[in-house]
């Protein structure tokens, strides 16, 4: 049940307080918490907590998406960044669209502010943040899955839960550490230098011809 002050809402975290407001009101703070406002005459807390039941897969929509957002590294990621994190997504999508027999995907890298991934359910075409990079394998497999999940359910609603839960257990950990960034960025790829020229053996060293004179006496 649903009190002022800090509380739990299925499990979500919500923050309730009376304000000087004329109507009771919804946000989703940065952090993922819901801060729901009750005006201080013409509602009651068991009104508020109707209205927010009411509203309620919105609220898990729009917190999902709030949440989702990746902070945005000083430096975009080195070529040689890309391109190991090209190699690691061709691999993964391909694996798990086989895996989900989803046919047809396609996939393209660009830099994005607010999201980890998209995709354009009708041209099956799944976008990802460049800023994955700087992510370990095992999370950039759940935005992998994630997205091709949307293939089937478009929306952050029950069936894509319960789709997520068959197909990645454990997925929800995964996600709060991605979002959280409970982890230790992925060492930026550095260019192998190039091998030093083998030094050559006496064996393989050209051979000089001396030529000799000798005096027959």
């Amino acid at each position: 049940m649903m009190h002022f002050g800090e509380c739990l809402v299925d499990g979500v975290p919500v923050e309730v307080a009376r304000r000087r407001a004329r109507r009771i009101s919804i946000r989703v703070k940065d952090d993922g918490t819901v801060a729901v406002t009750v005006p201080k005459w013409g509602a009651t807390l068991h009104e508020a907590e109707a209205f927010l039941r009411s509203k309620w897969q919105w609220v898990m929509e729009h917190r999902a998406a709030v949440l989702a957002r990746p902070p945005q590294d000083a430096a975009p990621p080195s070529a040689d960044e890309l391109a190991a994190l090209r190699s690691l997504l061709a691999e993964l999508t391909s694996q798990w669209a086989a895996r989900l027999s989803e046919g047809g995907v396609t996939w393209t890298l660009r830099a994005m502010k607010t999201l980890w991934g998209s995709c354009h359910i009708v041209r099956r075409r799944i976008t990802y943040n460049t800023e994955l990079a700087r992510v370990p394998r095992e999370l950039v497999e759940y935005v992998v899955v994630h997205e091709l999940t949307h293939l089937k359910a478009a929306s952050h609603g029950p069936r894509f839960y319960a789709l997520m839960d068959k197909r990645l257990p454990g997925w929800q950990r995964l996600r709060r550490r991605l979002n959280k960034r409970e982890f230790a960025p992925v060492p930026p790829v550095v260019p192998s230098a190039p091998p030093p020229p083998p030094v050559p053996s006496a064996a393989d060293a050209p051979r000089r011809v001396v030529q000799c004179e000798f005096d027959f006496l």
